[in-house]
């Protein structure tokens, strides 16, 4: 296949709309339950991608789905378009679009991850981008033939890269397993469990207005599920925003002790920190205060990280996945004397300092190579790079 267009910057620049046509009337939001009860081979499709599997399609053919509400505009690294072809169902999270007589919809696919939403969205805490902001997106429009030999390139060089960081996600879940054996061997010799709720009070969170910057400030420590660690546990100092003391009375969060664990319950579900002075959570969090002196706080820490598959295995949600407070209370911890808990927790500590270590590396490395993905699209589109929302 050959391509005669000059380079990039000099292809004519159209509006989105002009290559598309936009099937959002035809869908239909199913929540998690009703996607369980209707089991198939058919991908479901949500703002960030397929979320699940149904039995019956909406749409076939060749298609490019767009975030609507909820996509990760502001990231780079994550795509906020797909092109998908074949059967389909897809939830009113996610724009839907059939390219049109001589668009190629892989290349417009690309197109669309290389762009800067910033001027294009709404919503101050989540998000969205409307029909007719959506149809005004610029996007390159060389000839089909050169659309299909970018496409064509950008595909198998994305490939490549996304076979990289598939393979670091795979270490990441070894690392883990290996520290919930860890865990798992070094309690294995005691058998007192205790619920959750039995030992802790659980205290949820909440979030001020983003819109009015008197409710920020340095006052009040305040994290959130992106603020903890996403492997093994580890000690939480601060949060990437915080709270003034007119933020803290203007929503439901409310100020715990020093040596709470922090477990994130939505989105993603299962990440422990410990807190290490007074601090607030947001509503995607919960503040785990123990009852008395019977626990140590690293021993506790980890067996909760431990859990995290069953509490993931129990999360309910339409969205995204969540924990509510009930189900957290009713998880059962092993645990054994305080004493014993000390020893275990200062041997698997001890262990996870090598782990921690090698993490940081696959974090080098998986930024590199996000980097490098994103570096790729820019140049085969001859655009600038995506900036946060």
């Amino acid at each position: 296949m050959k391509c005669d267009d000059s380079l990039p910057q000099s292809w004519p620049v159209v509006p989105l709309g002009a290559l598309v046509e936009c099937l959002d009337a035809r869908r239909v939001p199913l929540n998690r339950a009703q996607r369980a009860q209707r089991p198939g081979r058919v991908p479901y499709h949500g703002a960030s991608g397929v979320t699940g599997h149904v039995d019956q399609a909406l749409f076939d053919g060749a298609l490019v789905l767009l975030g609507e509400d909820g996509a990760p505009f502001a990231d780079p690294t994550r795509d906020v378009a797909f092109f998908h072809e074949g059967p389909l169902w897809a939830g009113n999270h996610v724009h839907v679009l059939r390219p049109r007589a001589g668009v190629d919809g892989r290349f417009v696919a690309h197109a669309l991850n290389t762009l800067s939403y910033g001027p294009h969205v709404e919503g101050a805490t989540r998000a969205k981008l409307t029909r007719a902001r959506m149809n005004s997106l610029p996007v390159p429009c060389p000839s089909l033939a050169c659309q299909r030999l970018v496409a064509n390139r950008l595909e198998e060089c994305v490939r490549r890269i996304d076979g990289q960081l598939r393979v670091l996600d795979g270490l990441d879940e070894l690392a883990r397993e290996q520290v919930r054996a860890i865990i798992t061997q070094a309690t294995a010799a005691y058998g007192t469990r205790r619920l959750v709720g039995h030992v802790f009070d659980i205290i949820g969170g909440g979030t001020p207005a983003t819109t009015q910057p008197a409710y920020w400030g340095d006052d009040v420590t305040w994290l959130t599920p992106a603020d903890l660690p996403s492997g093994a546990p580890d000690r939480v100092t601060r949060g990437q925003r915080g709270l003034s003391a007119a933020g803290l009375a203007a929503c439901r969060a409310i100020m715990v002790p020093s040596g709470a664990l922090v477990v994130s319950t939505r989105a993603p579900v299962g990440r422990v920190g410990l807190g290490c002075g007074p601090l607030a959570v947001s509503q995607g969090c919960k503040a785990l205060v123990p009852r008395g002196h019977a626990v140590d706080q690293r021993y506790a820490a980890l067996a909760l990280w431990a859990a995290g598959p069953e509490l993931r295995r129990r999360a309910g949600g339409s969205v995204f996945p969540e924990v509510d407070t009930l189900t957290l209370a009713s998880l059962e911890l092993v645990l054994p004397p305080l004493a014993s808990q000390r020893r275990v927790a200062q041997a698997v500590w001890a262990q996870l300092e090598q782990v921690t270590a090698q993490a940081d590396e696959r974090v080098r490395l998986r930024g590199l190579l996000h980097e490098y993905r994103i570096a790729v699209r820019q140049a085969a589109m001859g655009a600038g790079s995506r900036s946060p929302a």
